[in-house]
């Protein structure tokens, strides 16, 4: 009895401290203005305690849910509504992310250890601008929090309390659950610390050359976390969703895609304005547009417009309190952006067309004209609903149709961008540094032409430019170490080691090109060469799928904590190896779900997926072979080791400081 009273009181203190949070964030966010007005400098520091202390009543708020669904509280209509006695401790604490009112409490409580990290962190690196920097963050947590107390409040008690909850969705019974929408969180949110610098810049009139470098960081560490999700969650509809692929252009997953595009057009465009000081408007610009895309894609989630199977949970009724908090942030934020966007003047500009920061400016073209693109093909369904009443869905060949010809260029900047040098390139040792990754290449796309039977013109041409850029990448990493050996006489480990620790952020951008250029070869094998077949199988058939011999060996009943199952046992007779795909009904909502197994290599994936029973001892079963798709998961963790390191980067001054052997010292 006492244990149960004790996690009732827990609830109401959680609740009490998430109200108390709203209260101090709203101080937060007036500190500021109030000092300003009473001319009293000293009551901006206010905004500075009230991050730390925002941050921990939010936590507290959390932990108490936390502690209801660890606990199984089901007096909390949502921990009812989201959770079981039966469901794993470790999907109980994801749970607290699960349905609506959860993972908006999950995005605040992000975005306020995003404020007090920018607080601690800015007491002595811009102490005169830190309160405006944390008041424009306090509005942001004050509008969310006025969401999930007043509309969406996940700690509303339920009575007369259920014996057990309705349990959680099987679908997110997963440890993609777990990770991806954390993740995510961390890159939509982190995106509000570019967001408040910039507004910050334009009410206060801050240099640009002052506060870009800071942005920088932020801005990566933000773009950063956004990719491991987004790579996450394509990973988790692979192996989860049992339709063999990973990315379905979902309207859901455009959510997340449309302000990665933009923030990789921003981290580019930043370090532009880092080194040659221009494009400062644009930057404030495109700083705006990537946050506005992330409330978007909160908006699109958890409105209930969309109808998507990652679009766990909805809710119509107070979409119109986001799209209204969103239409807000927008007028304010361009607003402020049109009346003091004149102060962010650049101070260079491009004197020629084959440079370093000429090929951003088209790097920076090309991902806004794919944001658009997936904006437009995402949001018109919605808008001629909405106006006609027509209903059409935009699906994957309209995207694969626009989106493959822009990243084809954007792959072949990429390749080239990393070897011309900043204000004017010579053409000469351009084109002779080209000229070899470039027959490499051709020779690449001739190859798959003549002996890979591509059946799209994209088969050889991606091929091509990847090869292309892999060449190139190698090529200029090889070349700066031969010379670096030739000056020191150093052996080839500790040549290699000193070229990359002497410049770390130059090569760990080269190691985030790396990544992308293996990813784009997983998506060129697994998107062009894949190969399927559906058979009914009984114990003994077998069935050929692309060279890859398969034998039914029959099903086997499986009970785990919280539900049932039909493992299938399939023996890949070319290795010997087998792969179990179950069939799981899960007991408390009785849906049935498929787990798909899995063989994975190198060079591909064999992937099965057992369906329903079609009579007796028979099973519908599903088998693929993709090619080279585990490079796409190789390829996101070779894009997380460069942005570390690029990360680990010291101070400016010192990154400046071009090392012997780099490739900025031929340039």
């Amino acid at each position: 009895m006492s244990a149960n009273l004790l996690s009732l009181n827990l609830v109401e203190l959680g609740q009490y401290c998430a109200f108390l949070a709203l209260l101090v964030a709203l101080v937060q966010g007036l500190a500021p203005a109030v000092a300003h007005v009473w001319r009293q400098p000293r009551l901006a520091q206010l905004s500075v305690s009230g991050s730390v202390a925002v941050f921990a009543l939010t936590s507290l708020g959390g932990l108490s849910l936390i502690h209801a669904f660890v606990t199984s509280n089901f007096s909390v209509q949502y921990v009812a509504q989201n959770s079981n006695t039966l469901l794993p401790i470790f999907y109980k604490v994801a749970a607290l992310w699960g349905g609506h009112e959860g993972s908006l409490y999950l995005w605040v409580w992000v975005l306020t250890l995003y404020t007090m990290v920018v607080g601690l962190h800015g007491r002595k690196q811009y102490p005169e601008h830190l309160p405006v920097i944390l008041a424009v963050q306090g509005w942001l947590i004050v509008g969310f929090f006025g969401l999930i107390l007043f509309l969406s409040n996940p700690f509303d008690r339920l009575f007369p309390i259920p014996a057990d909850g309705h349990d959680l969705n099987p679908l997110l019974q997963d440890p993609g659950m777990v990770f991806h929408p954390p993740m995510l969180y961390l890159g939509y949110v982190g995106f509000s610390v570019p967001f408040a610098f910039a507004m910050t810049a334009l009410i206060t009139r801050w240099r640009s050359e002052l506060w870009i470098g800071l942005v920088r960081r932020w801005a990566l560490i933000a773009w950063g976390f956004l990719t491991t999700g987004v790579m996450l969650g394509g990973w988790w509809a692979y192996y989860e969703l049992g339709w063999g692929g990973y990315w379905a252009w979902d309207p859901v997953e455009n959510a997340s895609f449309m302000p990665w595009l933009l923030g990789t057009a921003l981290v580019h465009s930043i370090t532009v304005q880092d080194r040659r000081r221009m494009l400062h408007a644009w930057n404030i610009f495109l700083v705006i547009s990537t946050f506005a895309l992330s409330l978007l894609g909160t908006f699109l989630v958890r409105s209930g417009v969309l109808s998507s199977v990652h679009a766990f949970a909805v809710d119509p009724g107070r979409g119109a309190y986001i799209l209204a908090f969103m239409t807000i942030v927008l007028t304010v934020s361009f607003g402020i952006f049109m009346l003091r966007g004149r102060y962010q003047q650049a101070e260079e500009s491009i004197t020629s067309l084959m440079s370093r920061e000429s090929l951003f400016v088209w790097n920076n073209v090309l991902f806004t004209v794919a944001c658009a693109s997936v904006l437009l093909g995402t949001l018109y369904p919605l808008a001629l609903d909405t106006f006609t009443g027509q209903k059409i869905t935009v699906g994957a060949p309209y995207f694969n149709i626009v989106m493959v010809p822009i990243f084809l260029v954007i792959v072949l900047l990429m390749a080239v961008g990393p070897l011309v040098p900043w204000r004017k390139a010579n053409l000469e040792r351009l084109r002779a540094r080209l000229l070899w990754p470039l027959i490499i290449g051709v020779a690449a796309a001739l190859g798959v032409i003549l002996f890979l039977s591509a059946v799209h013109w994209t088969g050889p041409a991606a091929a091509g430019i990847a090869i292309f850029a892999l060449m190139n990448l190698i090529t200029e990493f090889a070349r700066a170490i031969r010379q670096r050996r030739l000056q020191l006489h150093e052996p080839l480990a500790k040549a290699c080691a000193k070229t990359v620790l002497g410049n770390r952020r130059h090569y760990g951008g080269m190691i985030v090109h790396f990544g992308i250029v293996i990813i784009a070869l997983g998506l060129v094998g697994s998107g062009l060469f894949r190969s399927e077949a559906s058979v009914n199988m009984a114990p003994g058939d077998e069935v050929e799928v692309a060279g890859e011999r398969l034998r039914f060996e029959g099903v086997t009943p499986l009970r785990g904590q919280n539900y049932n199952a039909m493992q299938g046992r399939l023996t890949l007779l070319n290795s010997g190896r087998e792969v179990r795909p179950e069939r799981r009904t899960y007991m408390r909502q009785e849906a049935p779900m498929t787990e798909s197994g899995i063989d994975s290599t190198l060079l591909r994936d064999v992937y099965v997926a057992m369906t329903d029973s079609t009579g007796g001892d028979r099973w519908a079963v599903h088998v693929y072979v993709n090619p080279l798709v585990r490079l796409i998961w190789i390829g996101g963790g070779i894009i997380l080791a460069g942005l570390l390191l690029s990360l680990s980067s010291r101070r400016r001054a010192r990154e400046s400081e071009v090392s012997v052997g780099t490739v900025e010292a031929t340039k």
